[in-house]
C-alpha cells in the first residue's frame, strides 16, 4: 500500500485526495474479498440506488418489492407473501396495513379462512408501480454497468445459484441479535442495579 492509500472503515482501500477533496475508493482488501462483507456492500450499492427513486415517494425498498409481489399475484394472501418475501409477518402485517392506508393495496378476508387476508393493488398501487418500474430497472443496470453483458449474466446466475443452494439460512431476522428477556435484561441495562446475592 502506497503513502497515498490508506484503509477505510468499511474494509475498502481508498486514495487520499492531496487536495483535500473526497477520498476515492480503489478496491476491496483481499481479506473483506468474502461472501459476507461483499454481500452486504453490494446491497447497500443497490439499495442506494433504488433510494434516489424509492424516497420522494415515501416507500423503502421492502415496500416496493411487497407491492410489487402483490401486483404480479393478485389475491396473494398475506402468509404467502410473508414467505415469498423472506420478512417475518408481523412485519409484513404491518407493511400491508401502511400500504393499505396509503390506498395502494386492498386486503378481503379469505372466504375459507376469516383470519387470513387475501390482498391485491389498487388503482393507485398498481399505476405506482408502473410509474417507478422503468426507473428501479434502469438503477438495477447501473449497478451492474461496470460489468460486460456477458458478466452480468454470469454473476446473476451465480447469484441465484449461490443463493438457491442456501436458501435454508434464509430466514426472516437471521443475523440479528435475540433480545434478551427477563431478569438478563433488567441487569444490562445501562442505570440499573444489579442485586447482590446475599
Amino acid at each position: 500500500m502506497n503513502i497515498n492509500q490508506i484503509p477505510s472503515a468499511t474494509g475498502d482501500i481508498i486514495r487520499a485526495d492531496p487536495d483535500g477533496g473526497a477520498p476515492a475508493p480503489i478496491g476491496v482488501l483481499a481479506r473483506h474479498r468474502v461472501p459476507a462483507h461483499l454481500a452486504r456492500r453490494f446491497h447497500q450499492i443497490c439499495l442506494g440506488m433504488g433510494a434516489a427513486i424509492l424516497d420522494p415517494e415515501d416507500l423503502n425498498p421492502i415496500e416496493y418489492a411487497l407491492l410489487a409481489a402483490v401486483d404480479d399475484n393478485p389475491g396473494i394472501d398475506q402468509r404467502g407473501l410473508s414467505g415469498r418475501l423472506g420478512v417475518d409477518p408481523a412485519s409484513t402485517s404491518q407493511m400491508v396495513e401502511r400500504l393499505a392506508k396509503r390506498g395502494l393495496l386492498e386486503q378481503a378476508v379469505q372466504p375459507t379462512d376469516r383470519r387470513a387476508r387475501l390482498l391485491s393493488t389498487t388503482p393507485v398501487g398498481t399505476d405506482l408501480r408502473a410509474r417507478l418500474r422503468p426507473d428501479l430497472l434502469a438503477a438495477q443496470d447501473r449497478v451492474l454497468s461496470v460489468l460486460s453483458p456477458e458478466e452480468q449474466e454470469t454473476l446473476l446466475e451465480l447469484l441465484a445459484r449461490v443463493v438457491e443452494g442456501n436458501d435454508a439460512y434464509a430466514r426472516p431476522g437471521n443475523g440479528r441479535r435475540k433480545p434478551k428477556r427477563g431478569a438478563e435484561a433488567t441487569a444490562t441495562r445501562p442505570g440499573s442495579k444489579r442485586s447482590e446475592p446475599s
